[in-house]
């Protein structure tokens, strides 16, 4: 999961920690640990931060390139 772009689109749009953190009904310390990596967001906090940005999940947590080591495995 990729919390680089979460931070981008949320100073993008003058959100700070604490917004996200009251949207997401948790502590600030707590969203600090999650958007800088050292815990992980539930699959429901992803879907509800996505869904306030108006965006997809995949646009906020993922990178947009695939993995082509994976996809080969995949044929």
């Amino acid at each position: 999961m990729n919390t680089k772009k979460l931070k981008a689109y949320r100073k993008l749009n003058n959100v700070n920690q604490s917004d996200i953190a009251n949207l997401l009904n948790i502590t600030l310390t707590s969203y600090s640990h999650k958007e800088n990596g050292k815990t992980k967001f539930t699959l429901e906090e992803a879907k509800t931060i996505s869904d306030f940005f108006g965006l997809s999940i995949e646009e906020i947590f993922f990178n947009n390139s695939v993995n082509l080591k994976f996809t080969k495995t995949m044929n």
